[in-house]
């Protein structure tokens, strides 16, 4: 592992029983700039919502790959400050845009390519009789998607928590996602239920689960780091 660690302050060390008590005490003691940063958040990813409601699916795609990423990566960058208990502001968020813009959007372009490659792929499915190959083609893109989401869980929050380069970023994110499955599919369960949550309950939830998930999954990085560190 390439990142130096963070040792958690407080009373309470960060490790597997205090994760989630202390993650929710950040996101308590903190929460209108918790709210604020997923409200940033939301409105950076409204120029590519809009192009997907239109129908404009590949520039809604690009908009996406150079907009949410970094967007995603500044929320992390302000929830890191808030995980390790420093004083804070929104201006860290801000800041954070243009630092880690570069990286974040190239993790975005990567995320791009399976989705692009299913939105050419999903026209066939009008056809009377679907080939096999065409099921075939959108399952490869769904896995592809899936691990694709799945090392993002650790590439965002490393990049953001220890300011690596993108190759760093990925090799160690395949390593932690290797290594600590319990966590990766505890978050994507968690990711999963807010997904539900936002289409069932109320679109509304866009301003505010994003910004929760982001906490648990930037503490998660940081807390599996430290153990990583420890164990060299």
């Amino acid at each position: 592992m390439s990142p130096q660690g963070h040792r958690s302050e407080g009373p309470l060390p960060l490790n597997r029983h205090t994760y989630v008590r202390l993650t929710a005490t950040r996101l308590w003691d903190d929460l209108p700039l918790v709210l604020l940063a997923g409200f940033v958040f939301t409105v950076l990813c409204v120029p590519a919502s809009l192009l997907f409601v239109f129908g404009l699916f590949v520039p809604a795609l690009i908009v996406g790959a150079l907009s949410i990423g970094p967007a995603w990566a500044a929320l992390l960058a302000q929830e890191a400050e808030i995980v390790r208990g420093v004083k804070t502001n929104i201006g860290v968020m801000l800041k954070a845009l243009p630092r880690y813009w570069a990286r974040s959007a190239a993790l975005g372009l990567v995320a791009s390519f399976p989705v692009f490659a299913a939105l050419f792929t999903l026209p066939s499915l009008a056809r009377p009789r679907v080939p096999t190959i065409v099921w075939l083609g959108l399952a490869t893109d769904a896995l592809g998607m899936l691990i694709l989401i799945t090392l993002f869980l650790y590439a965002f929050p490393l990049l953001v928590l220890h300011d690596l380069d993108l190759r760093t970023t990925l090799r160690n994110a395949l390593i932690l996602t290797s290594r600590h499955i319990v966590n990766t599919l505890g978050l994507l369960s968690m990711g999963i239920l807010f997904v539900f949550a936002t289409l069932y309950l109320s679109p509304g939830l866009l301003f505010i689960l994003p910004a929760v998930w982001g906490i648990f999954v930037v503490n998660n990085c940081r807390m599996i780091v430290e153990e990583e560190l420890a164990d060299e």
